[in-house]
């Protein structure tokens, strides 16, 4: 199932990628404009300190260790990095219109909440195109003006996370998406659009059953 969702994927990414060469790159190689160093500048500083293992997790799944390349900025990171924080993990692709129109939502939720808040939830789109060049999604980011991280996922991971949480991760019209709690705990696949009201509630709701 998953190798046929790839192919699809990576058929429907040969086309787009014609259209995207045109697109406005900004951001992508300097890394000042990029939304995604609001999270990824503070990770590459807590990774040179000690890692200290998280309460109340004995072991955190492979598909959060795989690395991944932020589209903007070319520096590698992994989902497990940000553990402390709110994960919010949205499953899209390029050439999905209920993806673009549910990161326009979760666009309006982000800029409602407060900035000093915004450092604690950090926003990842996973896209499952996974031959898509990081340039193209760097370039989608920028166009719809989407201030999140934006990381193409390697095969393995996709595998890994419809091994774990189910196919869904791998049908972006779904829009799958989930929440990985500041204490490492993982919410179940949730998928369909959700308000902007919706997504803050779902971020106040995270972060109340986990403040100590």
């Amino acid at each position: 199932m998953i190798r046929q969702f790839a192919f699809i994927a990576a058929f429907l990414v040969a086309a787009y990628v014609l259209t995207m060469a045109s697109l406005p790159a900004a951001g992508q190689d300097g890394g000042t404009d990029c939304a995604s160093t609001l999270w990824l500048d503070p990770a590459s500083a807590d990774a040179t300190e000690e890692t200290v293992p998280v309460s109340g997790v004995d072991a955190l799944p492979v598909w959060m260790s795989i690395s991944l390349v932020d589209a903007c900025t070319g520096d590698e990171f992994t989902i497990a990095d940000f553990v402390g924080k709110t994960i919010y993990v949205e499953g899209m692709a390029t050439w999905c219109p209920p993806c673009r129109d549910q990161l326009a939502r979760l666009t309006d939720a982000f800029n409602q909440i407060p900035e000093p808040d915004r450092e604690e939830i950090v926003i990842l789109a996973l896209s499952s195109e996974v031959d898509l060049p990081r340039e193209a999604l760097a370039g989608y980011a920028a166009t719809n003006e989407f201030p999140f991280v934006f990381a193409v996922m390697p095969i393995d991971m996709l595998q890994a996370m419809a091994d774990d949480l189910g196919q869904e991760i791998a049908v972006p019209p779904a829009t799958p998406h989930l929440i990985v709690a500041p204490d490492g705990t993982i919410g179940d696949i949730q998928t369909g659009s959700s308000s902007p009201d919706e997504l803050l509630a779902l971020f106040a709701e995270t972060r109340d059953a986990t403040a100590p």
